[in-house]
């Protein structure tokens, strides 16, 4: 399978590494308008380099696209017209009315459009997917340090929308009720939000997202009948507190410390050969995208106030 690599900065590269790992598919190209970002990233490889993508259509059965997200879109809907699959970094496009096009423009030409929500393929979610029944209280944390790289979005789209994602593959009931609060710190965005989610199904949702903080937080705590989880994302751990003749009892399982993006390209690659559901579909992706943009005006509501 044929990939091109579009857009090789921070994440580009790590695109560029993981995918050049696996033998079924062969990196023919890398596309960037940056040649120091371009050359950089491609030095240890052996492919063609590109500042138009349209310059790669014909090297190529898929592309990921792996640049700042206003470009998403205008991207992704080439490839699809040029019977190309696609998959692309999240957030998935800057509006809902661009999401819907491309989904529309995938099933019409039949073409997968995949979206990389990376935290979907952490093994320590991976192994939720099996525990996780019917979750009554989520709290989330996800706390970065100052970057300069995603500036052109909030944290809301930059960090949250990664728990957003997950938390809709739990609870597909609806959102009842929203109250947000955020502010923007060093950027002229939103760089810490907070929001309190009520799903129709009862499902009360307390999440936070900071790209301000000094320490690097990622965890994520559910709370079901008779049982307590716990999962950090950067250490890939999970912790099982359940109830026994009125005792807590720990559980804490063993889980493979695969690389998640490791697992999103095998991912890919197994469901375009095997025409099984990717993991994060576009339709997932446009989902946890409206969520967030219903955060986002939640805030700006209070913020009139």
């Amino acid at each position: 399978m044929r990939i091109g690599i579009i857009g090789t900065g921070s994440m580009g590269k790590n695109h560029l590494r993981v995918a050049d790992s696996i033998p079924e598919l062969e990196i023919t190209c890398a596309v960037d308008t940056n040649d120091e970002n371009l050359n950089s990233a491609c030095k240890p490889y052996k492919l063609k380099k590109f500042k138009d993508y349209r310059k790669i259509v014909n090297l190529v059965d898929s592309v990921m696209i792996s640049t700042p997200t206003e470009s998403h879109y205008s991207i992704a809907k080439y490839f699809l017209e040029n019977m190309k699959s696609v998959l692309v970094e999240k957030p998935f496009t800057l509006t809902i009315e661009q999401a819907d096009e491309l989904v529309k423009i995938s099933e019409k030409n039949k073409l997968p459009i995949y979206v990389d929500h990376l935290e979907r393929f952490n093994p320590a979610i991976e192994y939720l997917k099996k525990i996780v029944k019917k979750p009554l209280f989520i709290e989330v944390q996800r706390l970065g340090s100052f970057s300069p790289r995603s500036l052109d979005i909030d944290v809301i789209m930059d960090l949250m929308i990664h728990d957003l994602d997950i938390i809709l593959q739990w609870d597909k009931s609806k959102i009842k009720q929203i109250n947000s609060l955020g502010v923007p710190i060093i950027s002229n965005k939103i760089d810490i939000a907070n929001a309190r989610l009520e799903f129709n199904s009862g499902l009360v949702v307390n999440i936070t997202a900071s790209r301000v903080s000094q320490k690097k937080t990622r965890k994520l705590r559910i709370f079901q009948k008779d049982e307590y989880i716990s999962l950090d994302y950067k250490k890939k751990r999970v912790k099982i507190y359940s109830i026994s003749n009125g005792e807590f009892i720990e559980n804490i399982p063993e889980i493979a410390q695969t690389e998640p993006l490791y697992n999103f390209w095998s991912n890919y690659y197994k469901s375009v050969k095997s025409g099984k559901k990717f993991d994060v579909t576009a339709k997932d992706a446009r989902d946890a995208l409206e969520l967030a943009m219903m955060i986002l005006k939640s805030i700006k509501n209070n913020f009139e106030i």
